[in-house]
């Protein structure tokens, strides 16, 4: 289907089935943007302390190896301590490194497993696949990203060199303290200066991201009609549910007019069936009402089965309008009701009188 078609805007439905398929909008270089970001400002405020670590290590085996013979097994037993200390020194970074690319994969995408990205896809590991990929558009446009990104880090360092070799030249004529230290600074203020390239490119990147996610999960208004259609269920088919539900209330209301105390009616439009019993029941309740063609069928359920059939126009219409079924009837209705009752339950009690 065209792309100019879809014009209509993701529902939740199709958000949801994009990211079970591991496509969401996720920017690779805002990830290594704010690693290196991190580990910039993480070294900067340990350095000394680090610095001061991998000085120990360095004294430690200059003054082993003065009385260290190396043989194949003391070989292996160096290494390993090689190995510990190096790990006991960059187990923080390594731990703040892999929070930091946790938090950023969160706050872009959110925490959310998914299987179906996980899967093998064999398209993808397909040759020739492979090789149209790497003649589309999409990697042209990441090999022209990388060229800007080398060509501007390039322009960086040559301005900062320019700027500071006159600077270094006289360094020749310090001590050897002095031109590390330097050469360490100027080192940092090279990396912060590319680094805020890097996060400047790196915003951009996820906003194109966005936009290109964004458009690719439009939809269709066909699309959306259907898949409302699935979500709702076919209105033909509610249609007939619905009409299958009243058919069964109407019936089960026709069945509680027989057992009604009182039928109440305006003689040619509305009919409310009462029911009263004082040992359950706080008010009447209303047990069947109905209009026009139903109004009919409830007196004349009412009749077949010797339920009174009162006419009060008024309470009537204000039972029905003001009563909902099963409920019983307001404070306001007591009285009327209550006469009517009493009539009804006298005229049972003593049919001759």
């Amino acid at each position: 289907m065209p792309d100019e078609d879809k014009t209509e805007q993701a529902t939740p439905k199709r958000r949801q089935e994009a990211r079970e398929e591991g496509r969401v909008a996720k920017s690779v270089e805002l990830n290594t943007a704010f690693l290196m970001l991190a580990a910039v400002v993480f070294f900067y405020f340990t350095a000394s302390n680090f610095g001061e670590k991998i000085k120990d290590v360095l004294i430690y085996f200059f003054t082993l190896a003065s009385n260290f013979e190396i043989t194949l097994d003391s070989f292996d037993i160096l290494v390993k301590r090689i190995s510990g200390f190096m790990f006991s020194i960059l187990l923080p970074f390594f731990i703040v490194m892999a929070t930091i690319a946790f938090l950023i994969n969160v706050v872009q995408v959110g925490f959310y497993i998914t299987p179906k990205a996980m899967e093998i896809k064999f398209d993808k590991i397909n040759p020739v696949n492979g090789f149209k990929n790497m003649f589309s558009l999409r990697s042209f446009g990441e090999l022209v990203k990388s060229l800007l990104k080398a060509s501007v880090m390039g322009y960086i360092l040559w301005i900062f060199i320019q700027k500071n070799i006159n600077s270094w030249s006289s360094l020749s004529k310090t001590n050897q303290t002095a031109v590390f230290l330097v050469m360490i600074k100027s080192m940092f203020l090279v990396v912060v200066y590319i680094l805020i390239f890097i996060i400047f490119m790196a915003i951009l990147d996820y906003l194109f991201q966005k936009y290109t996610f964004e458009k690719s999960i439009m939809m269709t208004k066909q699309e959306v009609k259907d898949e409302y259609k699935q979500m709702e269920g076919d209105p033909k088919i509610k249609q007939k549910i619905r009409s299958m539900q009243m058919e069964m209330t109407r019936k089960r209301m026709m069945e509680e007019v027989k057992k009604a105390d009182v039928v109440i009616t305006n003689p040619t439009h509305y009919a409310v069936a009462l029911k009263y019993d004082s040992a359950t029941m706080a008010a009447p309740k209303v047990v069947a009402k109905g209009i026009n063609l139903i109004a009919k069928k409830i007196k004349e359920i009412a009749k077949e089965n010797d339920v009174p059939i009162v006419e009060k126009p008024e309470l009537a219409r204000s039972l029905y309008e003001k009563v909902k079924l099963d409920r019983e009837i307001p404070e306001e209705l007591y009285q009327a009701v209550a006469e009517i009752l009493a009539y009804v339950f006298k005229l049972k009690n003593h049919p001759a009188s």
